[in-house]
């Protein structure tokens, strides 16, 4: 009886688990068409950096999500790729807008 109380929570932590990482997908979706939309229409490079920074943790967040949707680990080095890329971007856009150049 313990046994099969315990699968039949599992079941339902999974469905509640699904549902709430589709809600946060959609979520993020949101936050990265509002990033995109900063992207184009932005009025200052600042804003634009900003929004570029933002728009690569959302993605970082849908790929956690959407493995942890999938039930797979095998996107986990694309995270840290992608992170790294990110911060990499980031940084380098904050060094164009502080000195007018990328290298000396």
């Amino acid at each position: 009886m313990v046994a099969r109380g315990l699968a039949a929570q599992s079941a339902l932590v999974s469905v509640w688990l699904a549902f709430v990482t589709e809600v946060c997908l959609l979520a993020l979706f949101g936050t990265a068409a509002l990033c995109l939309y900063r992207i184009v229409i932005g009025p200052r490079a600042a804003d634009r950096a900003i929004a570029f920074d933002t728009l690569s943790s959302v993605i970082v967040g849908m790929v956690c999500l959407l493995t942890i949707l999938w039930e797979s680990t095998l996107y986990f080095d694309a995270v840290w790729i992608l992170t790294l890329v990110g911060f990499l971007g980031s940084a380098a856009i904050a060094r164009y807008l502080a000195r007018g150049r990328l290298f000396r």
